[in-house]
């Protein structure tokens, strides 16, 4: 009887690295990122922006932000809109770094806390799964509020690559997406990470995949942004560090090589999991503008 308590605790635990990361809370998160300097504090305190919340269709709240550019540089034919997604564990602040790229592009950009994340409603965690769909609601927001004449640049990192990949499948309004270190499929980087930090044996992954559909209502197999990639007509840049051991590069090499067209692929030297903008963000503005630049006039 102890054994199997033992055991059902242990699955439930593990499941609970998905469904209920640990978070810090969102001042802290901002507090952190401004003190490493990612991202200008003055600058973004100056911004043309407003907070505004969104009702997901699972019953929670999305908290967003607009930040709008500065009127010199939104001098195009059409309102660009950059949508943001942060990854597992994060907040929309996080990707205020990124936020100062499309900004200097012309872009308003709109970054929201995913689910369970941030100031957003609490709600499992599922990897892409349902926040998917947020997104799309977050799209659905953009063309209901500037018309059907804008274009749309989605950017996501890590888990929020992985959204912006799998919201392809679902969605096909997007001029193009950016993936920075996204997984390829749940149940391979599960394996990655089973082995490389908490040496348990594998075969316990698919019971912790049906402890999670009981408590959430999906599989770890459902979670492939690769299966979007092979099917997606919209342009896809893949970028990843070269050092990541945390979502392995090859799983973005193996997703640009399962893309048909319309692709380009930027390895970064030295940047582990989710730096390479801070490894090297010269290069990283470069390879962005360059490649947003072929389907959207910036």
């Amino acid at each position: 009887m102890f054994v199997c308590l033992w055991l059902v605790g242990l699955l439930w635990c593990l499941s609970d690295l998905i469904l209920r990361p640990r978070k810090l809370s969102y001042k802290r998160q901002f507090d952190r990122e401004a003190g490493s300097k990612k991202f200008d504090k003055d600058a973004y305190q100056k911004a043309d922006k407003y907070s505004f919340q969104l009702n997901s269709d699972f019953g929670y709240i999305l908290s967003c932000e607009l930040i709008k550019p500065d009127p010199s540089k939104d001098n195009g034919k059409y309102k660009k809109i950059a949508v943001l997604c942060h990854g597992l564990g994060c907040a929309k602040c996080s990707g205020y770094k990124y936020a100062e790229l499309f900004l200097q592009l012309g872009f308003h950009v709109l970054l929201y806390d995913q689910r369970n994340h941030g100031q957003s409603g609490r709600a499992l965690t599922s990897m892409g799964f349902y926040e998917r769909l947020d997104l799309k609601k977050v799209i659905d927001w953009c063309f209901r509020t500037y018309g059907q004449e804008i274009r749309i640049v989605t950017h996501g990192e890590s888990m929020g690559a992985a959204t912006v990949l799998m919201h392809l499948g679902v969605d096909d309004r997007v001029t193009c997406a950016i993936a920075d270190c996204a997984y390829s499929d749940l149940i391979t980087l599960v394996k990655h990470q089973v082995k490389q930090y908490y040496h348990l044996p594998s075969f316990l992954i698919p019971v912790v995949s049906f402890v999670t559909y009981l408590r959430a209502g999906f599989w770890y197999q459902d979670i492939s942004p690769i299966k979007a990639v092979s099917k997606t007509e919209t342009p896809i840049l893949f970028i990843h560090g070269k050092i990541d051991n945390f979502v392995p590069t090859a799983m973005s090499k193996y997703m640009y090589a399962s893309k048909r067209k319309d692709k380009a692929i930027y390895l970064v030297a030295r940047a582990k999991h989710a730096q390479s903008i801070v490894v090297n963000r010269e290069g990283y503005e470069k390879r962005v503008k360059n490649f947003v630049g072929r389907f959207l006039e910036l």
